[in-house]
């Protein structure tokens, strides 16, 4: 199967969870973690690099920008799930429901969200590294899988997701490590 391979790496471990920080930054474990994640990437691969622009995206794009004297695309597609209206008290409390939850029992704007996040990559031009977030890798795998799960895996920061656009859809070639994370 022809097509353009991607990789889309979740950020590495930040400060402070969904409902305590609108946009927190990398702790001292996710800053050793984008390190470790710009030593696994080959140049090649790390030739051509994009991040939310979220700080804890960005910061972790920042080890492999150093790494490979490359300079990353802020792309504003690839951000968090938006929680429109919501407070951070009011996002940590609605979290491990939508994670716990289905696509097509969300809202229409989180419908139309993923649907975005999946033309958006089927639209990858060229191989490159995406660095971004939980929601958005478990919503390109959900549909590259026809999974209707809100989180069909639990991908560790910065975790290596193998992906192909081919076709106007999206395969998954090789989904990353996994962890234990916590949704509530």
């Amino acid at each position: 199967m022809s097509g353009i391979d991607f990789i889309l790496v979740r950020h590495g471990r930040q400060t402070a969870g969904f409902g305590h920080d609108a946009d927190p930054g990398l702790d001292h474990t996710g800053h050793a973690q984008a390190e470790d994640l710009a030593a696994r990437l080959t140049p090649g691969e790390a030739a051509r690099l994009v991040a939310s622009p979220l700080r804890r995206a960005r910061e972790t794009a920042a080890a492999v920008e150093r790494r490979h004297a490359v300079t990353a695309r802020v792309e504003p597609a690839i951000a968090e799930v938006p929680t429109p209206g919501l407070g951070l008290a009011e996002r940590g409390a609605w979290l491990p429901g939508f994670l716990h939850g289905l696509w097509s029992e969300q809202p229409a704007h989180l419908r139309d969200w993923r649907h975005s996040i999946g033309a958006f990559f089927a639209g990858v031009e060229a191989p490159a590294v995406f660095i971004s977030h939980f929601v958005v890798i478990n919503a390109l795998i959900g549909l590259a899988t026809d999974d209707d799960r809100v989180s069909p895996t639990m991908p560790d920061h910065c975790s290596i997701n193998r992906f192909r656009a081919s076709g106007g859809r999206i395969h998954l070639v090789a989904a990353g490590a996994q962890r234990e994370t916590i949704i509530g």
